[in-house]
């Protein structure tokens, strides 16, 4: 993976985790029961999204990124609802 890779914004909200992450089931439980579009990726079952969350100095999941282009790492519920209030 280059140095350069970088977390890019899509056109709906970018969930990078592993699901016996118990913030990533919280933030996709946030997210669904708000009813926002997101696309999850397990990091620890795609190793090019693994990498690339990594290559971005992130070890802590979830990343959550948003179509503005901002990153969460591990967010809290009031960033969650931050999230969900730029999604409406």
């Amino acid at each position: 993976m280059p140095e350069h890779a970088t977390l890019q914004p899509a056109d709906v909200v970018l969930i990078y985790g592993r699901d016996t992450c118990e913030d990533t089931t919280r933030a996709r439980e946030h997210l669904d029961a708000a009813g926002v579009a997101f696309r999850y990726t397990r990091i620890d079952e795609d190793e090019a999204a693994a990498d690339l969350v990594h290559a971005a100095s992130f070890f802590a999941t979830p990343v959550v990124v948003t179509p503005a282009g901002a990153i969460y790492v591990e967010p809290t519920n009031e960033e969650l609802g931050a999230i969900v209030a730029d999604s409406v």
